[in-house]
Order: structure tokens, then C-alpha cells, then sequence
């Protein structure tokens, strides 16, 4: 009885540890709130879809350049200094619909 209650308990946590790992979303993939100098507010998808099915805000050539910038800036951190290309670190997809 003893060998099957622990045999019981090591399968439950090893089922408990492959869910989580499974779930997890990887590190590149993240929403974040961008502010530009102009005062428009910005949610940014990196390497995932807008939430909700928002569609992307109609942004000029430098409002697009300074939400990417600022976007991404988690990643340059998190790839370092050098990466391979092209990956999700250091060739992200990124989309920005209008936070309110």
C-alpha cells in the first residue's frame, strides 16, 4: 500500500510539473503599454496577437518607429548582446492598437 500511495504522489507531481512548464508562455511574447511624447497611449502585442481582436491604431512613420522602439525594449534586454537571426528576440512582430 505504501509503494502505490507513492507511486500515486510521484506521478501527481510529475503531471503538476510537465502542466506548468507547458503552459507557460514564453519570455518574448508579451503585451505592454507604450506612452509616446505626443500623449497617445498604445497597448503593443510583441510576438502574439492584440487582444480582443483590436486592430492595430493608424499611426504615422514616426509614431510606428517610437511604439517599436519602445515596445521591444524588454527584449534587447532579455536577448543580450548577441542573438541569432532572425529570431522572436531580435525580429519581433509587433502590433499597437490605442489603449483609451
Amino acid at each position: 500500500m505504501k509503494v502505490h500511495s507513492l507511486t500515486c504522489a510521484l506521478l501527481s507531481v510529475a503531471a503538476f510539473w510537465a502542466g506548468g512548464t507547458m503552459a507557460a508562455q514564453p519570455d518574448y511574447a508579451y503585451l505592454t503599454t507604450v506612452r509616446l511624447s505626443s500623449g497617445k497611449t498604445l497597448q503593443c502585442a510583441v510576438n502574439e496577437p492584440l487582444p480582443n481582436g483590436e486592430a492595430a491604431a493608424a499611426l504615422t512613420g514616426r509614431e510606428q518607429t517610437k511604439a517599436y522602439v519602445l515596445a521591444t525594449q524588454r527584449l534587447r534586454v532579455l536577448s543580450g548582446p548577441e542573438s541569432p537571426y532572425p529570431s522572436p528576440y531580435t525580429a519581433p512582430a509587433v502590433s499597437c492598437a490605442s489603449a483609451g
